[in-house]
């Protein structure tokens, strides 16, 4: 009798191999976006999709298929360009607070880490002292691929969130050069006072190197000698630069040349960074499923599964023993509160630094004739599964439970230059929803603030929006303007920060062909001369919809909890609702203009 699945269900060859890249790319993508629709950390479902697709049904081979020399530097650039994505997002003026807790746990805190997962894998495990050293580096790193996902789910306050957000993307170059240096001293025996050297010398050329290869992008987009359409593949280009001369100089110090650079650019101001910083994230996200499908499918079951019971007990001590302790000795005396710290302490989730550079690693051991060591990937894996799960899982209600979780949002920004946003502002906000009026107009601004209401004041293009938007607590937008720049400016930016769902447009008017639809539709067949108009005549007001008259017309349905739904059709009867009314003829003409 045939076994299930002993042989590949697609055959690897040369002309098969875009259908292994297609089935890669499909499920890095399908993977995120189920993931988003369940609200779940997307790592599982790419490491599962990859383990099914590649142990379990044998359809894909990665080391067969592209070949070792191909695929592990493959994922080494891979793994940078991550890194310099997450260094894109690293505000040094939004960490007013915490910058000594940072500081002290990626180092004292990673090297608490490094010697409690040292001492555990070497007692739980049949493997030498310096494998067990080589695991327990390997476990220190967390990473922004898994770290941000679950702070947009768990959305602790400030400066708790820019903590873990720092840390996981600083701990990875730091902790990646840490398991260098370990494996060095695997191959070559050397003594600590070399492995401190090395770890100077690998951090600081990647940061030499990320430093001036930013000097030199910043000059030629400064003097625009890149064109605009160039700009985001010289930027990709220049960090791939960036990561190879830095390993040309130590082994793996382009982690940390990516990172530097990602972190110069996020904090110069010669040259507007939005770009290319959007550019990257879309990049960051085909780069993210492709690796953790390609290293879920170079998992082997058996190992695995042999594996598990040890490495659960190993995994249970770097959770409860190992980062409440790096948490607690890297907040002495930093005055952070209590429940700030223990949701630090719960919030440590291995990525795709850990899984890439174990699988990297293992070959490294073979290659130069150390030895494998069969439990380095397996064990490896499964804290990266684990910690996942049990982080990805509980990070929401632990942040609730412990207080630091911010409050969900269900605000509304309204975007516009017209006083009439202001009244249509204060009639929300006589419902307790929270509502940020952004304009451009010094006129409407001071309006806004006379009836005790927020205003955005700052350019639209500021750093600063979306912690306003977040300290509001802003969930939607809509765009009651007919200016097109303003338009165009504000949808840039809050697509960036709220989704595109969430952003809504009230419809141009029929004349206006070039005016370009930007947002979802808002008020139904209502166009902004006829909203415009009905508001100075009429006015707002609350009123159950079955009191609705005929001048009527419902504009948001207004729900228990301090919630306003914008309203495309007819309410509910028994819905309370915001209304605009205007004369019988204003609201032919609207309707007329749509029939």
């Amino acid at each position: 009798m045939m076994e299930p699945f002993s042989t590949p269900l697609i055959v690897a060859s040369s002309s098969q191999l875009p259908a292994t890249i297609a089935i890669i790319l499909s499920l890095g993508v399908g993977g995120q976006w189920l993931a988003n629709r369940l609200r779940i950390p997307g790592v599982l479902l790419l490491l599962t999709s990859g383990i099914l697709v590649g142990p379990v049904f044998n359809i894909i081979d990665p080391v067969e298929d592209f070949g070792t020399e191909t695929l592990f530097p493959v994922v080494s650039v891979a793994v940078g360009l991550l890194l310099y994505e997450g260094g894109l997002g690293l505000k040094l003026d939004r960490l007013n607070e915490g910058r000594s807790v940072i500081l002290r746990l990626v180092t004292v805190g990673m090297l608490v880490t490094w010697l409690i997962g040292w001492g555990a894998t070497a007692v739980l495990f049949d493997v030498s002292t310096s494998s067990a050293a080589l695991i327990g580096a390997i476990l220190v790193v967390s990473g922004p691929t898994v770290v941000i996902p679950l702070l947009h789910l768990a959305r602790p306050r400030e400066p708790t969130g820019s903590i873990l957000r720092w840390e996981g993307i600083i701990i990875d170059p730091v902790g990646a050069t840490l398991a260098i240096v370990v494996l060095d001293a695997t191959l070559n025996d050397s003594d600590p006072a070399e492995a401190a050297l090395q770890i100077g010398i690998t951090l600081g050329a990647g940061a030499i190197a990320g430093i001036v290869v930013a000097a030199l992008a910043l000059t030629a987009l400064y003097n625009h000698w890149v064109p605009d359409h160039l700009m985001n593949p010289a930027m990709l280009a220049a960090a791939i630069v960036a990561f190879a001369a830095a390993n040309s100089i130590a082994p793996e110090a382009g982690l940390m040349a990516t990172t530097m650079l990602g972190l110069v650019l996020a904090n110069q101001r010669l040259v507007p960074n939005q770009e290319f910083t959007a550019f990257s994230e879309d990049v960051g996200h085909l780069i993210l499923g492709t690796l953790f499908i390609v290293l879920g499918a170079m998992v082997d079951l058996d190992d695995l599964v042999s594996v598990l019971p040890r490495a659960l007990i190993l995994i249970a001590i770097l959770i409860i023993v190992a980062r409440p302790l790096a948490v607690w000795l890297s907040t002495i005396g930093s005055g952070m509160q209590r429940n700030d710290r223990q949701f630090l302490a719960w919030m440590a989730p291995r990525g795709i630094v850990a899984a890439s550079v174990a699988t990297v690693f293992s070959q490294t051991l073979i290659d130069e004739g150390a030895g494998e060591v069969p439990e380095l990937v397996p064990v490896v894996f499964a804290t990266v599964i684990v910690t996942v799960a049990v982080y990805g899982l509980s990070a929401t209600w632990v942040a609730r439970r412990t207080r630091v979780a911010k409050i969900e949002p269900n605000g509304i920004a309204l975007v516009s230059n017209h006083r009439f946003a202001v009244d249509l502002a204060d009639t929300l906000a006589s419902q307790e929803i929270p509502v940020l009026v952004i304009s451009t107009s010094t006129e409407v601004q001071r309006e806004t603030f006379s009836r005790g209401l927020l205003a955005y004041e700052r350019p639209i293009d500021s750093h600063d929006l979306d912690l306003t938007l977040d300290g509001v607590g802003i969930k939607q937008a809509i765009l009651l303007t007919d200016d097109e720049n303003l338009a165009a400016l504000a949808a840039h930016h809050l697509t960036e920060h709220l989704g595109r769902a969430n952003l809504y447009q009230v419809q141009p008017d029929a004349d206006d062909d070039d005016f370009e639809i930007r947002g979802r539709q808002a008020f139904g067949s209502l166009t902004f001369q006829g909203l415009s108009s009905s508001a100075r005549v009429g006015g707002f007001r609350i009123v159950e919809a079955r009191d609705l008259g005929p001048e009527d017309m419902a504009l948001f349905e207004i729900g228990d909890r301090q919630t306003a739904t914008i309203v495309n059709g007819h309410p509910a009867d028994d819905a309370l609702v915001l209304a605009v009314t205007s004369d019988a003829e204003l609201r032919r003409q609207a309707s007329g203009r749509h029939s």
